[in-house]
């Protein structure tokens, strides 16, 4: 099969994203190992390596995804475009996965007369839902879940059109 050029953003738009969404799924809960899943939060050398290397083994899981469905749909997407688009994605969902920046933002709010526990102290708009359970499915995975689709991913996407777009129009294509 004739692979050709990128020319139709709306393709690689829409194959980014499902590769994305598809390799996010593989990397965060077939790829990701224990230790890492119950290091990459704490705040020591251990932690920091674990959460380095989920980062890195989440990326390259989403870039082959990704490579894999440009490869069958015949499109020749810039390498330089793939990896800026990994990149993205890896930081990205390293800082998520930190911890430390989805309980802030499920503190946003605190201190309004709406958003108080049962004795009445102020707690953040989300901060309940976020602190919902110890462990497994909960409110902070869950919240962990929808930022990675609704800021890493489209991210991911946007840097990876905009550079293939950016080579092309310097390729003259």
């Amino acid at each position: 099969m004739a692979r050709r050029v990128v020319s139709d953003r709306g393709s690689l738009v829409s194959l980014a994203a499902l590769g994305s969404l598809f390799g996010h799924y593989g990397g965060d809960y077939l790829v990701q190992d224990d230790c890492m899943a119950a290091h990459k939060q704490q705040r020591t050398r251990c932690g920091r390596r674990e959460l380095v290397l989920h980062a890195g083994t989440y990326a390259a899981t989403q870039a082959v995804t990704k490579a894999v469905f440009y490869q069958v749909a015949g499109l020749r997407v810039p390498l330089l475009a793939q990896l800026a688009g990994a990149a993205v994605e890896g930081v990205l969902h390293a800082v998520i996965d930190d911890g430390r920046l989805l309980k802030r933002f499920s503190r946003i709010g605190a201190g309004r007369a709406r958003f108080t526990d049962e004795q009445g102290r102020p707690l953040g708009r989300q901060e309940r839902f976020h602190d919902l359970a110890a462990a497994g499915v909960n409110g902070r995975m869950l919240m962990d879940q929808a930022i990675h689709h609704q800021v890493q991913i489209p991210a991911g996407v946007l840097v990876t059109v905009a550079v293939a777009t950016l080579i092309s129009r310097k390729a003259g294509r």
